[in-house]
């Protein structure tokens, strides 16, 4: 074999490995972002659904929303004892305000992941938050205070829009109450 078939076999087979991995490359590409799209829908199905479920659940028990406006710190304990009519309300009521929590948590999970577009987030789902939180101020400010039993992405939140918009999240409660 001469040098000029060498050299031709060489650059051949450096094409070849050239094309495949050009091929890998859109391949991989095509992938990744079948994948995003895939997620960007899970994200979009899971939220929508915890959504429904907050809608569902509040005309079922339309008492949630006085509930909010009662709740202090020892009601914790009347959730677990549930020893009258009126303790069963307050179960009835931390468990809206836990599938209120899992949407925030599915919301700003999925905006720090960039699964929800930002004009999606900011027209919709940021307002919704923002109320969310507002309503069931004084059980999330207890479960914030202890900082155990809820996402720093609800925690981060939170202290984001009192840096940054200077919310208080007392006088926010307060001014819903009165309306």
């Amino acid at each position: 074999m001469n040098i000029n078939t060498q050299v031709i076999l060489i650059l051949f087979g450096a094409a070849v490995l050239l094309s495949a991995a050009v091929l890998l490359a859109v391949l991989v590409f095509f992938s990744f972002a079948q994948t995003r799209k895939d997620r960007k829908e899970a994200a979009f199905k899971h939220i929508n659904n915890i959504y429904e479920k907050i809608i569902r659940f509040q005309t079922e028990h339309p008492e949630v929303l006085s509930l909010s406006r009662k709740w202090n710190t020892g009601m914790i304990c009347r959730v677990y004892e549930q020893a009258s009519a009126e303790d069963k309300q307050w179960a009835i009521y931390y468990t809206f305000v836990e599938l209120c929590i899992g949407y925030c948590n599915a919301v700003l999970h999925a905006r720090k992941r960039k699964l929800i577009d930002k004009d999606s987030y900011i027209n919709q789902h940021e307002p919704f938050v923002k109320l969310l939180l507002r309503k069931h101020h004084p059980i999330i400010d207890d479960m914030v205070r202890e900082r155990k039993y809820i996402s720093h992405n609800i925690i981060d939140f939170r202290q984001n829009l009192k840096e940054k918009e200077g919310w208080d999240w007392e006088k926010e409660y307060k001014d819903m109450i009165k309306m």
